[in-house]
């Protein structure tokens, strides 16, 4: 398949001015990765923050229920599903309590909505079916009366899918949206039943990402064939339910309505949307879609910068700002972390020596070391009979291979097959880097090109005892805060 034709912002009518003051402006509140935009169906903004790039997957977190919503469409559009469908109907061999009566009124459409009736969720495990799990969840209202969001709705409607289809969406989207839009290295996450997971777990480059709301935002046509229906598109695009009530009056973004699995925003446009800033915004009255990856907080003070920057350029379609200065400003981008050129006279007396836990150690770690080597430090760490390790560069992020982000698991990791068994998996590349923060600190940081957090631990060290502390910056961790305690030996 033919990929975009390329522009620039100045030759499709979008200020170069406000689109480099969005960017400045966002660059003070999130840690962008990388932008996309596309504007009357031709890139003409593919921006990278080194060392992250649009071309490489990177994890998009809940966007990935809209491409879920993509795969139901598909489904639709073939004649093999209807919106009142109940949900029941496809799983015949669930045992549903008798007292959960209105989970048989469930239907596709409420799944979709986010209007299943549930208002909890059920603990899932790798020995119990979810979908069992999910059907046998009380169901307080009535289905389709209130909106209430739960990322395993999402995994439900991909249940459906691979009973209808008897494939994952995973392999499903592979050969019917993936490889018709050019892009190559896209990959989910699926459970050890083998079904997507479908509230998050979709990594996709930035560019792909884009591509899919272009082709979404123009119809269900990519560079002239036809992905889904016009229909499709318009029902998952269309505001389906109002959920302001599930929202306070701060969460505007979030109160606006909601499709198909995207949202509506303030602007008027709708919006792929997952944790720590990931989105594509479609904005059909402009032919307008903008992709980020990012590491932040959440979508709304992306959005409302682009209300006061890119919005009113669009209104208006005045031309103004230059297009060197963007790019060249653009040619410049990277990720930055602390730097220190401070070094410890204790290094030489922690180099090479192994730190053991107490046995009783609650997260299970028996034992980690420090080994440096100029200005390079391994740094190891064995937990459950298994070693992780990372090698850190002063100063500079060094490029390599590492399996430490695995040290403390998301917990879906358990539930999931292994990475080794996913569809079209990437391996991602770690970029790490070691400062002293004092005399008896060393802070260490690992960025993996296919995830939106940073890998950050803390050692602290004296002559006898040595401790590493590890601050998730993910919800999808059991841990809220990690400290392992030990001694030299």
């Amino acid at each position: 398949m033919n990929n975009l034709e390329k522009s620039n912002c100045l030759k499709e009518h979008l200020a170069p001015d406000s689109v480099l003051t969005f960017i400045k402006n966002i660059e003070e509140i999130i840690e962008p990765h990388g932008i996309v935009m596309i504007k009357n169906g031709k890139i003409i903004l593919d921006a990278k923050w080194e060392p992250y790039s649009t071309a490489r997957p990177h994890a998009v977190n809940s966007v990935t229920k809209t491409f879920i919503g993509i795969a139901i469409g598909l489904l639709y559009d073939k004649g093999l599903i209807r919106l009142e469908d109940k949900v029941i109907s496809f799983f015949p061999e669930v045992k549903i309590d008798l007292h959960n009566t209105q989970v048989r009124e469930m239907t596709i459409k409420n799944v979709l909505t986010m209007s299943m009736g549930q208002i909890t969720t059920p603990i899932l495990d790798a020995d119990r079916s979810w979908v069992s799990a999910l059907l046998n969840n009380p169901v307080t209202y009535t289905p389709g009366s209130m909106f209430h969001y739960d990322s395993l709705a999402s995994y439900l409607l991909s249940a459906i899918y691979t009973k209808v289809k008897g494939e994952s969406i995973a392999a499903g989207l592979q050969r019917e949206l993936f490889m018709p839009l050019g892009i190559e290295n896209a990959y989910f996450f699926d459970n050890k039943e083998g079904i997507t997971i479908g509230g998050l777990g979709l990594f996709i480059p930035t560019i792909g990402l884009a591509k899919t709301g272009y082709m979404l935002m123009n119809h269900g046509v990519y560079a002239g064939h036809r992905i889904l229906s016009e229909e499709w598109c318009q029902m998952q695009l269309a505001k389906q339910i109002d959920n302001a009530a599930a929202f306070a009056p701060s969460k505007h973004e979030s109160r606006q309505g909601y499709g198909f699995q995207c949202w509506h925003c303030v602007n008027g446009g709708v919006r792929m949307s997952g944790l720590w800033g990931q989105m594509c915004l479609m904005m059909p009255e402009y032919n307008f879609v903008m992709a980020i990856n990012a590491r932040g907080s959440s979508s709304q003070p992306v959005l409302d910068i682009f209300n006061k920057t890119i919005l009113p350029a669009l209104q208006d379609g005045d031309i103004e700002g230059s297009q060197c200065e963007l790019d060249h400003y653009l040619s410049t981008r990277k990720v930055t972390i602390n730097n220190n050129d401070f070094t410890s006279y204790m290094k030489d007396i922690i180099n090479n020596k192994e730190v053991t836990v107490s046995a009783d150690d609650i997260y299970d770690v028996s034992r980690f070391k420090l080994t440096f080597e100029n200005d390079l430090l391994l740094f190891e760490v064995e937990r459950k009979n298994k070693t992780y390790s990372c090698i850190y560069q002063q100063n500079c992020l060094r490029k390599g291979k590492s399996n430490i982000v695995d040290l403390f698991p998301p917990y879906y990791d358990s539930l999931a097959k292994s990475k080794n068994e996913l569809l079209n998996y990437h391996e991602p590349v770690c970029f790490a880097q070691y400062i002293w923060e004092d005399e008896g600190t060393l802070l260490l940081t690992a960025l993996f090109d296919n995830e939106a957090t940073h890998f950050i631990i803390r050692i602290h060290f004296d002559y006898e005892y040595a401790a590493f502390e590890w601050q998730p910056l993910s919800c999808f961790t059991k841990y809220e805060h990690v400290i392992v305690h030990g001694r030299y030996v």
